[in-house]
């Protein structure tokens, strides 16, 4: 697995909507770009910035939940594509120390590892598959 982090949010020319950007450090100008919805667009970007609102969003309920539990999130992957979706999962691990992985989205799981400063993984053939080359982009 190689770690990613996020790039930042752009917008797509031919939709308009979000693309959250993802790379890896070691790889300036190479991104691995997954389309996404505006509200998880969103609680990235208020992640990204520390902020909060004045009612938990989502992410901030589930990473709330899990503080409750005493469980920790260890961290995110990006496992697989199937017909061109990505899929997810949260590694997380429980006070016993046993280790359970959840299937998630890719973008509420980013979310949710910026609120929780978890790294976030993809696997080689998923990242070999979804990677661009965008010399001196700049999001």
């Amino acid at each position: 697995m190689r770690e990613l982090v996020v790039a930042g949010i752009a917008v797509d020319e031919e939709s308009g909507g979000p693309v959250l950007l993802l790379r890896d450090p070691a790889a300036k100008d190479h991104f691995v770009p997954l389309r996404i919805g505006e509200a998880e667009a969103m609680s990235i970007v208020l992640g990204l910035r520390g902020e909060s609102t004045p009612r938990p969003l989502t992410h901030d309920l589930l990473l709330s939940v899990l503080m409750a539990l005493e469980a920790t999130l260890e961290g995110v992957s990006l496992d697989r594509l199937e017909e061109g979706i990505c899929y997810a999962s949260l590694h997380i691990r429980r006070p016993s120390g046993e280790r359970v992985q959840v299937d998630a989205r890719p973008s509420d799981s980013v979310a949710l590892a910026i609120r929780s400063g978890s790294p976030i993984f993809i696997e080689e053939e998923v990242y070999e598959e979804l990677v661009q080359e965008i010399p001196g982009f700049m999001p």
